[in-house]
């Protein structure tokens, strides 16, 4: 528990006065709560099912870097795209235009001034 609480969360839980049995079910109680979270927490940005759409044409809001392997795009349209094609490639543009369009089963996200379209999926 030593690296999952700090040193005043255990003085405060008085986790030096526990017998060893205490402290490992309180670990495992620890651990337990964090797992959940972090399934909660998976759940939540897996991508949803969304209509099928023709081409969508818009901007991305704000800045574009580029690809990095697994990045998200908010367009100007509301519309949240996350990368699923493995691509890398740095880019800076502010409010690029973009092309989005169905692919293979998938969709193709195409930003100007980029070298390639890129699979995505729609998060939002």
């Amino acid at each position: 528990m030593e690296q999952l609480l700090s040193k005043e969360e255990q003085s405060r839980l008085g986790i030096a006065a526990m017998s060893p049995d205490k402290k490992a079910a309180m670990r495992d109680a620890l651990v337990k709560l964090y797992q959940q979270g972090f399934r909660a927490g998976l759940s939540a940005t897996k991508p949803v099912a969304f209509p099928a759409a023709s081409v969508v044409e818009t901007q991305v809001d704000g800045e574009f870097n580029g690809w990095e392997g697994e990045t998200i795009i908010k367009l100007m349209n509301g519309q949240i795209w996350r990368q699923t094609e493995y691509h890398y490639e740095y880019h800076y543009a502010y409010m690029p235009k973009v092309l989005v369009y169905p692919s293979g089963g998938g969709f193709k996200m195409k930003v100007d001034g980029a070298s390639q379209p890129v699979g995505v999926e729609r998060l939002r």
